[in-house]
């Protein structure tokens, strides 16, 4: 979530301070350290890649077995654990876009196209109204998508195989790369798959590796295809560090800080976007560096805040309620 975070950050403040809009900008034309570090952060894209590893893992541990829940069941939950606290950021992303001029009501389309999350399909008429929820279409898409596969194919090669190869052979065509994204929601599956079977990485080797793949994607140096794809497994790499533990990668993510934002990661994901331009159109008019660390550090500690009280909201019931269905079965 913190790289994920530091793409919008990074982006606003270099708006603000510089002019740059990074989307058209390349290492190679920036002019000082300072541009450098913060183009290389806006380039963290990768944070969602992770996030969709790891998903697509925690998913496919639900479903090694064999009928471990009802289908009709399990996409019920998936709805109440994305829908609740997505509805309230939606509630905010209407009232942010309406202010800020970006929308003017009616727009029924717009806004029916992104209560059912289709502003992320490709080739979408629909604009969204909070840009981070184009990646709800593809976790949903997979969530209500999956167990099917698993149901009907019901062997663990030929499901992580068809994963893989679709999405990526799309890509290949013509589609959007962010249709090869979709695709690393099956290297979480085949990472679940593999179990122990998985090749155990040192921890140091993961970081080092991790480090170079994101370098080289921000540098240019690897074409779009081959950074997503090689960033796949070095993500699956550092899922697999860290569920098997006692080294370097798991004591980093089990520190109280990190474990306490993964903790509202999701609300943290939905409003972070709107807070960040909100504090960055604060400080438009502040120096160079008052404005950056307030946007990356006020913007944080808002966002944080308001992921907090989210969580309390909409997601914590969740979480209360199926603890009481493990307790009452």
């Amino acid at each position: 979530m913190l790289l994920v975070f530091c793409v919008h950050a990074a982006g606003n403040a270099a708006f603000v301070v510089w002019g740059f809009d990074f989307q058209s900008a390349s290492f190679s034309s920036l002019t000082s350290h300072a541009q450098r570090l913060v183009f290389w952060l806006y380039r963290s894209h990768h944070g969602v890649f992770l996030f969709f590893v790891l998903s697509g893992y925690l998913i496919a541990r639900m479903w090694r077995i064999p009928e471990v829940m009802r289908y009709g069941r399990f996409a019920w939950r998936r709805t109440l654990r994305i829908y609740p606290a997505f509805l309230v950021a939606f509630a905010a992303s209407l009232v942010f876009a309406y202010g800020s001029g970006t929308w003017t009501p009616p727009d029924w389309p717009r806004v029916i196209g992104n209560l059912l999350l289709l502003n992320g399909a490709p080739a979408s008429a629909a604009a969204p109204f909070n840009i981070v929820t184009w990646s709800l279409f593809y976790e949903m898409t997979f969530y209500l998508g999956f167990p099917l596969v698993v149901l009907s194919l019901r062997n663990r090669v030929a499901i992580a195989v068809t994963g893989l190869v679709v999405p990526i052979v799309a890509a290949a065509i013509g589609a959007d790369t962010l249709v090869l994204c979709w695709s690393l929601l099956f290297t979480g599956v085949a990472l679940a798959y593999a179990g122990e079977a998985w090749p155990r990485i040192p921890g140091v080797v993961v970081i080092a590796a991790y480090l170079a793949i994101t370098t080289l994607a921000a540098l240019d140096a690897l074409p779009a295809m081959a950074a997503i794809i090689a960033f796949g497994g070095v993500a699956a790499a550092i899922v697999a560090s860290c569920v098997r533990g006692a080294n370097v990668v798991a004591r980093v993510f089990e520190t109280a800080p990190l474990r306490a934002l993964g903790r509202v990661s999701y609300s943290f994901y939905l409003v972070h976007w709107m807070i960040v331009v909100l504090v960055a159109r604060a400080v438009e008019s502040a120096s160079a560096t008052m404005a950056v660390a307030t946007i990356f550090a006020g913007g944080f500690a808002l966002s944080a805040a308001a992921a907090t009280a989210l969580w309390w909201v909409a997601e914590r019931p969740y979480f209360a309620s199926a603890r009481q269905n493990k307790i009452a079965r």
